[in-house]
């Protein structure tokens, strides 16, 4: 029987995935979201109910351990879909979808596999910890192993696809906003690293399980992550990032430019109208400028615009803009008659800490710290 923090811990867990669960349930979004999302919550929910179940329902321990074979190989693509769902509008194809449930349908069939042994085999593998004799029991065993080890390195590379598919987006999503703190899903990188560290703590919890009898791990500190990483997915999932009107990464300005017919000329030109729009008409200023309207106001196509930004100046569109407007801001920095917070709005900017990110990478140095070169200097 677990201990009263265990069992507290794993209750309040269980009703944080609940709750996400339902928001699922009652949210309107595309239904890959919707689904990823909650096979994401339903896998955590299967894992955390574990203790629950090993105290109040002990007779079922045997037929619900297989399960969590299933819930473990189900998690990593789930979670990357939902990734894809909520940064593309492109669908993933039947070969891919096929390709990603391979392990998770493996594991239900091996899941499968245990519930038909008697129930005698299956309560000295997942109870007493003993392989019972016979070679079904040893097959699923081995298969249970390898699935295992298939699993470990499967999750990297779902991390590692996640990581590029989110820098792609990213360095997408720069080439057409000029605020880009609602759209860039940095919340994501905090549940990476939390589920990072679940991994790593179920890992440990399992090798102490199996080798110190539980004496070393405390399974407090897994369901405390748990819950972190529930939090946070309650809190950010249901927030809906703006229209970003993406069709796919194949329509990203940069890949087209092979195709356009922006010739050397019409783009130092074009250069020069987009300087003029930003120098004497302060378009910066505008804190949800898009590369739409810039495109708009110097008349000429959003992809001929992006591709004089990136090849003409050298710069991504967020980033051009948010050179003019540190420009703008550096007097008032140096006087110092306003908070950073005005300055950063006055100029463009929809937060502070965006302008601070801006700022530094500008300058070198913080606007505290610039305004202190400067008073220095005179």
């Amino acid at each position: 029987m677990e201990n009263a923090a265990v069992l507290t811990l794993a209750g309040l867990c269980l009703g944080i995935a609940l709750s996400g669960l339902l928001a699922v349930v009652l949210r309107q979004g595309s239904l890959l979201e919707r689904c990823s999302l909650g096979i994401v919550y339903v896998a955590f929910i299967g894992m955390i109910a574990l203790p629950l179940i090993a105290t109040f329902a002990a007779f079922a321990v045997i037929n619900y351990m297989p399960l969590l074979l299933v819930m473990l190989l189900v998690l990593p693509p789930a979670f990357y879909y939902y990734v894809i769902a909520k940064t593309s509008r492109a669908s993933p194809t039947v070969q891919t979808l096929w390709r990603d449930l391979a392990l998770p349908l493996i594991g239900a069939v091996v899941c499968i596999g245990f519930w038909t042994l008697p129930a005698q085999a299956k309560r000295e593998m997942f109870i007493l910890g003993e392989l019972p004799p016979g070679m079904l029991p040893a097959a699923l065993a081995l298969v249970t192993f390898v699935l295992l080890l298939v699993w470990m390195f499967a999750s990297f590379a779902y991390l590692v696809a996640i990581l590029r598919h989110l820098a792609t987006y990213r360095a997408y999503i720069r080439q057409l906003y000029s605020d880009v703190a609602e759209r860039d899903l940095r919340w994501v990188d905090a549940v990476m690293v939390l589920l990072i560290l679940i991994w790593i703590a179920a890992a440990v919890s399992l090798a102490d399980e199996n080798f110190a009898e539980g004496s070393y791990f405390a399974k407090e500190l897994l369901l405390t992550l748990i819950a972190s990483g529930l939090l946070v997915l309650n809190i950010f999932a249901p927030i809906k990032a703006p229209d970003l009107n993406i069709a796919g990464e194949a329509d990203a300005p940069d890949l087209k430019y092979a195709r356009s017919a922006l010739t050397a000329d019409h783009a130092a030109k074009l250069a020069d109208r987009i300087a003029k729009a930003m120098q004497k008409d302060a378009l910066y200023l505008e804190p949800n400028l898009t590369l739409q309207k810039l495109s708009q106001h110097v008349g000429a196509l959003p992809n001929q615009v992006s591709q004089t930004l990136n090849q003409e100046i050298g710069v991504s569109f967020f980033d051009y803009v948010a050179r003019w407007r540190i420009e703008a801001s550096k007097p008032r920095i140096k006087a110092g008659e306003a908070s950073v917070l005005t300055v950063a709005l006055d100029v463009g900017f929809n937060s502070r800490s965006t302008f601070y990110k801006a700022f530094k990478r500008e300058t070198g140095m913080t606007p505290k710290a610039y305004r202190a070169a400067h008073v220095l200097a005179g």
